[in-house]
């Protein structure tokens, strides 16, 4: 073979003619991971063979079977359901009965400020006759909230007898078992002595959103299996631990969706220099039950403790296997660029003007890793090869040769060119022909079978804690099944196609480069002719759309056909051969971006509704909004002239304001309103708030065009309050339209839809009557186009003037309970407030443009959907007219948009329509959604039959 390495003719070499090929040089964590494969290679190498590699083979065998057991096995310690919980609850006499559980908490700090808590716990314990079971357990937690809480100093004794004490560890729990050494019948007193570290964590206030240091504790432990008829719990704490104290304690007994909780006061009997708090409750208490006390402190009160290494196990543990794989797939560019890299050659090469000897075009390509231009090369071969004689076959060999040199490089030919290197015989023939090798060995194993090991083992760690509560803030279940997946693939192709040159493959690449350097020094490209044996080696490696160029212009003096007639058939050679224009390339991006769009859209953009959604201040789920009733309230509202034709708008709302003493977090009051109506903002915001004359602290957040108001009340307020509130919209007009004429329309909401149902009071007494009163310059109300309450049954507008001729005007609207609790007037379907509507123009800031948009974008996803349908259903028609042909139709534009463009055009409406379906009102929803899917099913059958039938090529 020519460039062989023999030792004749290269010492006669002169060196100034030979080309430098220097040694790659790879990046210092390349070559330090690859040195490392390389020395475990040949550590494992020497302690076993084959048998070895079999071992580990099934090693990793058995870890994608856990993973497997994991994936599709039954859920390991699943959480208990609330059938479990009143099952075991109906079981209470199978085991022993605690009669009463007393709980004594002494909590102090050491000398570096971390908590210390000595606990001692006292249990009248009822064992009924023919128990099985003649131990008793109790189960300690050792882990809490990232710290560990290291149980010591434990003793127990029963009947005032000590006993012995077998300890069960587990990873986040100790359990104890006591073996009294006879069977327990009737009443015994059991006590339990033990001392915790770090109970405390730092976690926001539920209440002021501050950060604070908590000691919440469930009294009862991780796991009761006994039903607690009394408990009672007391807990000692320092005075200066006292004193930093955010709010009073709370001491709270549930189980399931059933509990009950008490706001701590001192106890008078504590000792000096310590407060002691108690709780009793005399319920029942089922197995399982949840028995807490909570105490919040400033922040910085209790120095806390590093994270626990069992932390770190369980925040980062359940994705040790993607952690694993990410190092593997590092090591595994390490072996491709070092371990597995290529072979040398010489450390230079010359300029070549013949070709290697038994190396075609095409293998040529792949030693060079040119996919680009391989077609273009073995084309130029074939028409190097046509006889003069044989003219008609020479014109379609030179007609297929010019096509590929017009689409080397293009980026239509990028995914037919791949493929066609990928799947050429080539690849193997190297091999078989000593130019590539395939690594072997144990590090190659290791990148095969532990990526599929380790993802199906995170396909499993996965599934299983899905079914738990989150372990820490970092966990992303989907992202790490994607990542693992993604590494294990990349793996897996790295390990399973790399195929490093070998010295003889080296060698014959360095022949190439020099032929490549020979056509450039001579100008190969401009001047050869097609019999020319160089000429198809000439255009690999080189850039391949320059290249094109060069052999387009070198083969069209030969080409006898008319230029037109060429260029159309090296078009019809390229459609069949699966050229993507830039026109079908569009096509495909459109399709897919159509379906990407549609899902973006639904995730992204408000829900699509007709119907505004449920105010958050009405759903609950604010903290410490449950409890609190609104008694009574008066709004004022006052709208006047600011800045010349702006103008202003200053309510002032007065609340009669009940707080309860039952909820767990310190009542809120809770406030909203409309902030952006028509897609103009108003310039909402709060000035103030008091309870009782004084400034109360509040935040505001802004959500789905409201305002929301929150107090951030840190201390327990019971009883009724007067609040205050004041607000003010800067820019109060919206520009909108009314019967066709355009307006300026100042909408003012007191209380949104809903407020009748959702704003409570305690049903013993009745809230006073509410009232609203609103009052605006004369000069605005004389040009009004019209003025009233919303909603409409809330009467007609009727203005009064204003004592002192103050040339303004008030109107009133008084709300009153009857006897039964109902309100005189039921406004329950629309917003309470006052539309006032100025003719266009009369108040500066109106944004006709914002509404008009805002209006359009309500409308936009039925409108895309109808559009989207529209184009499924042409395609869909388009596609059954033509699968009706005798011949399968052309590869081209039209084929392309209705093979793609019909059923991702039909997926999107799907998805928009589903999302417009559920927002639409209507008196039967189900049916709506029933027929917008008979529909869609029926354009899916005409899309599937139109699309698959049409592309099919007939007989």
């Amino acid at each position: 073979m020519s460039g062989s390495d023999g030792a004749s003719g290269t010492a006669a070499v002169d060196p100034d003619v030979r080309i430098p090929d220097p040694a790659p040089r790879h990046t210092p964590l390349w070559t330090v991971l690859s040195a490392w494969l390389l020395r475990v290679e040949r550590w494992l190498q020497s302690r076993g063979g084959p048998r070895l590699r079999r071992n580990l083979w099934q090693l990793w065998g058995l870890v994608a079977v856990g993973g497997i057991l994991l994936l599709v096995g039954p859920v390991i310690n699943p959480p208990l359901t609330l059938d479990d919980l009143t099952d075991e609850a109906s079981d209470v006499t199978d085991t022993w009965i605690a009669r009463s559980f007393s709980a004594d908490y002494g909590v102090t700090t050491d000398e570096d400020g971390r908590l210390v808590t000595d606990v001692e716990e006292r249990i009248d314990a009822f064992f009924p006759k023919d128990l099985d079971d003649r131990t008793i357990e109790r189960v300690l937690a050792t882990e809490y909230q990232g710290h560990a809480l290291d149980p010591s100093g434990i003793t127990v004794t029963l009947d005032g007898v000590k006993q012995d004490v077998d300890r069960e560890r587990a990873a986040v729990f100790l359990r104890l078992v006591v073996d009294p050494g006879e069977q327990l019948t009737g009443d015994h007193e059991l006590v339990i002595r033990y001392r915790l570290s770090d109970l405390a964590y730092v976690d926001a206030d539920a209440a002021t959103g501050r950060p604070v240091d908590l000691l919440r504790w469930d009294v009862f432990g991780p796991d009761l299996q006994q039903a607690v008829a009394k408990l009672d719990v007391r807990v000692t704490i320092p005075q200066e631990l006292d004193d930093r104290l955010v709010r009073q304690p709370r001491g709270s007994l549930a189980w399931t969706l059933v509990g009950a909780g008490q706001w701590l006061t001192p106890e008078p009997d504590a000792p000096p220099g310590e407060v002691a708090y108690a709780f009793t409750s005399d319920d029942a208490a089922p197995p399982h039950a949840q028995a807490r006390f909570t105490m919040p402190f400033e922040a910085g009160s209790i120095t806390m403790p590093p994270q626990s290494w069992i932390f770190w196990v369980q925040t980062f543990g359940p994705v040790l296997p993607m952690l694993v794989l990410a190092a593997t797939l590092l090591l595994s560019f390490a072996a491709r660029a070092v371990a597995w890299g290529d072979a040398r050659g010489r450390p230079w090469y010359l300029a070549q003007s013949e070709p290697p000897e038994g190396v075609t075009p095409r293998t040529a390509a792949h030693l060079l890793r040119s996919p680009a231009t391989m077609e273009l090369a073995e084309r130029l071969k074939d028409a190097a090869i046509s006889g003069t004689k044989q003219q008609a076959k020479r014109q379609a060999r030179l007609l297929a040769a010019a096509g590929a040199a017009k689409r080397a490089g293009r980026l239509g030919d990028r995914h037919r060119a791949l493929r066609r290197y990928l799947t050429g015989p080539e690849r193997a023939g190297q091999v078989r022909e000593g130019l590539r090798r395939v690594p072997k060995g144990f590090v190659r194993d290791w990148f095969i079978a532990a990526p599929i090991a380790l993802t199906i083992l995170q396909w499993g760690i996965v599934r299983q804690l899905s079914h738990q509560a989150v372990l820490a803030v970092v966990w992303w279940p989907l992202a790490f099944v994607a990542l693992s997946t993604v590494f294990a693939a990349i793996v897996l192709a790295i390990a399973l196609t790399a195929r490093p040159l070998t010295r003889k493959g080296a060698l014959v690449k360095q022949h190439l480069l020099g032929i490549r350097v020979f056509a450039e020094r001579t100008q190969l490209l401009d001047r050869a002719t097609l019999r020319d044996r160089l000429l198809p080696y000439a255009v690999l490696g080189a850039p391949p759309r320059a290249t094109g160029r060069r052999v387009a212009a070198l083969l069209a003096p030969e080409i006898t056909m008319p230029a037109a007639a060429a260029d159309r058939a090296s078009r019809a050679d390229g459609s069949r051969a699966g050229f993507l224009t830039g026109p079908r390339i569009a096509v495909r991006v459109l399709a897919v971006l159509l379906v990407v769009g549609a899902i973006v859209a639904v995730n992204v953009l408000p829900a699509s509704s007709l119907e505004p959604e449920t105010p958050r201040s009405y759903t609950g789920d604010i903290p410490g909004s449950t409890l609190v009733t609104i008694a009574a309230a008066e709004f004022d509202a006052q709208l006047t002239r600011s800045g010349g034709d702006g103008a202003r708008l200053r309510v002032t709302e007065r609340l009669g304001v009940d707080f309860s003493n039952e909820g767990a977090v310190p009542g809120q009051v809770v406030r909203e309103w409309p902030a952006v109506v028509d897609g103009q903002d108003l310039g909402l915001s709060v000035d103030r708030v008091t309870v009782d004359g004084e400034d109360a602290p509040f935040t505001t957040e802004h959500e789905d065009g409201r305002l929301l108001l929150r107090t951030t009340f840190d201390d327990v307020r019971t009883g009724l309050h007067d609040v205050v509130i004041q607000t003010t919209a800067t820019r109060p007009a919206v520009a909108t339209s009314v019967g066709g004429r355009d307006v300026d329309r100042v909408s003012w909401v007191a209380l949104l839809d809903g407020w009748s149902n959702s704003v409570p009071w305690d049903d013993d007494s009745p809230p006073e009557p509410f009232r609203l009163s609103f009052t605006a310059d004369d000069e605005l109300l004389d040009d009004a186009v019209d003025a009233g309450w919303t909603p409409a049954e809330a009467g007609a507008w009727r203005p009064a003037a204003t004592e002192g001729g103050a040339g303004r005007s008030t109107a009133t609207l008084d709300l009153a309970p009857d006897d039964d609790g109902r309100w005189s007037l039921d406004v329950r379907g629309d917003d309470l407030g006052v539309v006032l509507d100025l003719p266009a123009g009369t108040v500066a800031g109106a944004d006709a443009g914002a509404a008009s948009w805002a209006r359009t974008a309500a409308l936009a996803p039925g409108l895309f959907t109808v559009v989207l349908a529209g184009i499924a259903v042409l395609g869909s028609v388009i596609g059954a007219l033509g699968s009706a042909r005798r011949r399968a139709p052309k590869p081209g534009l039209l084929r392309d948009a209705v093979r793609w463009l019909t059923p991702s055009a039909l997926a999107a409406a799907v998805i928009l329509g589903i999302w417009t379906l559920n927002g639409v009102a209507g008196d039967d929803p189900f049916g709506d959604l029933v027929l917008g899917g008979l529909i869609a099913g029926v354009v899916a059958v005409i899309a599937w039959y139109g699309v698959v039938m049409w592309a099919r090529p007939r007989a």
